[in-house]
């Protein structure tokens, strides 16, 4: 299994770009220097001291924070999970995943 330093580290990447915000901008939201968000992110160093303000700027809650499910799985396996959902999924639902995969183009 790979380090639970780059795991997080790939985590708060991905959930930062998601909220489309900079290196720059989240880590002076957390009040620390954008080269230790940098290795935070690489995997270099553990943001133990910070990880509470790293999930109330992201907008998570530390277990959502924690969740790497999707570094388990290979890419059949999640397009199978997504096309198991989608048979089974609410009109409302659909509605929303539709708008979310449109909006990734």
């Amino acid at each position: 299994m790979e380090d639970i330093k780059v795991l997080l580290g790939e985590r708060i990447r991905e959930l930062r770009k998601l909220l489309n915000i900079s290196q720059q901008e989240l880590a002076e939201k957390i009040n620390i220097d954008q080269r230790n968000l940098s290795n935070i992110e690489c995997g270099i160093s553990f943001p133990s001291k910070t990880l509470i303000q790293i999930s109330k700027a992201l907008n998570v809650t530390l277990m959502e924070l924690f969740d790497f499910e999707h570094h388990k799985l290979s890419p059949k396996d999640m397009k199978k999970f997504i096309i198991d959902y989608l048979e089974n999924i609410s009109q409302d639902n659909l509605k929303i995943v539709y708008r979310l995969i449109k909006s990734m183009k």
